[in-house]
């Protein structure tokens, strides 16, 4: 997936199921957030999180092709991860589908496949 694609996809994302929405689920991925504009990705590492500085604090900027490909992928409902009951939760799988569903069509069916290795945090 090219650089551009990726912007299209996240941006696309953004703009259809909205800022609070993404805001819910990326904390769920890696301890991140949107910055305001909601065109970044990142989060305050360390044990002191937007307190620390040096090697392990300060601010990270967060790729979005790692947020995408997790996204796309069955990590967001992984029950080793969420819990044996994340399936039958009613607002985290809906967060998850709207942001898959986005644009007509879908995200999976313009960007699938993915040819990163997703992470896991």
């Amino acid at each position: 997936m090219s650089k551009t694609a990726v912007g299209i996809a996240f941006n696309a994302i953004i703009k259809g199921t909205g800022i609070n929405d993404i805001g819910e689920i990326l904390p769920d991925w890696n301890e991140s957030q949107l910055n305001e504009d909601g065109d970044k990705i990142f989060r305050y590492p360390g044990r002191n999180g937007r307190f620390s500085r040096g090697k392990d604090g300060g601010k990270v900027i967060i790729g979005k092709r790692g947020f995408l490909a997790w996204l796309l992928n069955e990590y967001p409902l992984d029950e080793k991860v969420y819990g044996a009951n994340i399936r039958n939760d009613t607002v985290w799988p809906a967060l998850i589908r709207g942001a898959r569903e986005v644009e007509s069509g879908g995200i999976e069916s313009q960007f699938v496949p993915i040819t990163v290795a997703a992470t896991q945090p």
